[in-house]
């Protein structure tokens, strides 16, 4: 019995071992990783998955690409971090709630992975537009992310009606002065009240006027032209002095709300998507604009505005231009199963084959030497977005600053109906922005009392 149960007990393992070498031998097995990505649903990262396969056969690693628009992402990424169940490898994210991630310890850091790599020609600290790399992949001192697109916001007017030799006879006649794009908020109000003709169904411009992010993002560029902050800071990942309700601030609300009278009546509902409607239907003369709208505005089967559209930064009232730093980075969960996969990823994505493809297709690269290519430098705003770079201001990326953003476009937005007089708002922001922060940032301007 014992002998017939050692043969059997020997034969099993043999049956088992020769099993195992047939399943485990390379026919057999697929060495294949595969990464999943999450991003805003737009035509970049659409761009992105187009080229993906170019990576899959240089590298092996399967890609999956999941779009899904901005606060889907938002909120799904949000769920899958807190519960530490992620399911992505590599995600795009806001950078202004990459404070939130880092303190919570949802991303890692990127310099170990940098140290690693092999590929000595990609030189981030020289190959990038230094300062947008900074706070967008940045915080604290320590690599997080890279830039998957880096955004700014301008102003687009119609170029054939500002051109027109009648309508500079009529504007020299009422201002006393040639009609040019407008550098000065002064200007551009004349400008807007030149052209504000409802009448024809023209408006001399609009604002983004709805309860939304859209908003808060407007407002900061009015802000920033007259000098004025939310927090008084040098970077976005430190705090300092709340100064939302500084006299900069309050006389830059007081001109945005002016504008409301040369806007379409339907302005206080306004979003990104409306002020871009209206400028692709020439509903309006001009507007305020993100770049990665540009595209829209430009594609003649979406837009009847299609080649009349001219560009040119903020307005500035503080003697010196200003521009709005955003962007969305490539950042790796902590619990990303494929880390070392995802970084690779992100270096074949940072090469200027890709970034040329993605800024063709609405992107804006931090990598410099996109914009020696002779297909980039032809794209019409291109220009004004390499003048806003240099000038960029950083906004919070602190893990308050949801909580930040939630309270400036409520509050804006009661200003703007008239619940709220400007500097009553003002201070009523400020004062929930010290709630939120504590003793991390002290009220420069005290509100009035009465």
């Amino acid at each position: 019995m014992i002998v017939k149960k050692i043969a059997i007990g020997g034969f099993l393992v043999i049956l088992v071992a020769v099993a195992a070498f047939y399943y485990l031998s390379p026919q057999n097995i697929s060495n294949t990783k595969k990464i999943r990505i999450i991003g805003e649903a737009y035509a970049p990262l659409t761009a992105l998955a187009g080229m993906k396969s170019q990576f899959e056969q240089e590298t092996g690693i399967e890609v999956e690409i999941v779009e899904k628009d901005h606060m889907a992402v938002v909120t799904e990424l949000s769920q899958e971090l807190s519960s530490r169940n992620v399911t992505y490898d590599l995600i795009l994210m806001p950078h202004r709630l990459l404070g939130r991630l880092v303190e919570n310890q949802q991303v890692q850091p990127l310099t170990p992975f940098l140290k690693k790599d092999a590929q000595a020609s990609f030189k981030p600290e020289q190959d990038l537009f230094e300062n947008w790399w900074k706070e967008t992949g940045w915080y604290k001192g320590e690599l997080y992310g890279f830039p998957f697109t880096n955004l700014t916001m301008y102003v687009a007017y119609q170029k054939d009606l500002i051109n027109d030799p009648e309508e500079q006879k009529r504007f020299q006649t009422r201002f006393g002065r040639d009609l040019t794009v407008p550098k000065n908020w002064s200007e551009y109000i004349e400008v807007a009240e030149f052209f504000n003709r409802p009448e024809e169904g023209l408006f001399g411009t609009y604002i983004q006027g709805q309860q939304h992010v859209a908003l808060w993002y407007e407002w900061l560029n009015f802000a920033y032209s007259f000098g004025g902050r939310i927090l008084e800071t040098e970077a976005g990942s430190s705090y300092g002095d709340i100064v939302v309700n500084s006299p900069q601030n309050l006389e830059a609300t007081r001109v945005y709300m002016d504008l409301v009278k040369y806007s379409p009546p339907e302005t206080l509902n306004y979003n990104w998507d409306d002020a871009l409607a209206s400028l692709q239907q020439g509903r309006v003369f001009m507007g305020i604009i993100w770049h990665d709208q540009t595209p829209f505005l430009e594609d003649i089967e979406q837009s009847k505005m299609a080649g009349k559209i001219g560009y040119t930064t903020i307005p500035t009232n503080s003697g010196a231009p200003k521009s709005q730093l955003e962007g969305w980075s490539y950042l790796i969960p902590k619990e990303s199963k494929n880390p070392s996969e995802a970084f690779e990823f992100i270096r074949w994505a940072m090469s200027q084959s890709v970034q040329v493809a993605q800024t063709l297709a609405g992107g804006a690269s931090a990598l410099k030497s996109t914009y020696q290519d002779e297909n980039v430098k032809s794209i019409p705003y291109v220009p004004v977005f390499l003048e806003s770079v240099p000038v960029a201001i950083p906004k919070p990326t602190v893990p308050e600053s949801a909580q930040i953003t939630e309270v400036m476009q409520k509050g804006l937005s009661e200003i703007l109906v008239g619940k709220v007089t400007p500097k009553d708002g003002l201070d009523n922001i400020a004062i929930q922005l010290k709630e939120i922060l504590g003793d991390k940032a002290q009220m420069r301007y005290l509100p009035n009392k009465n």
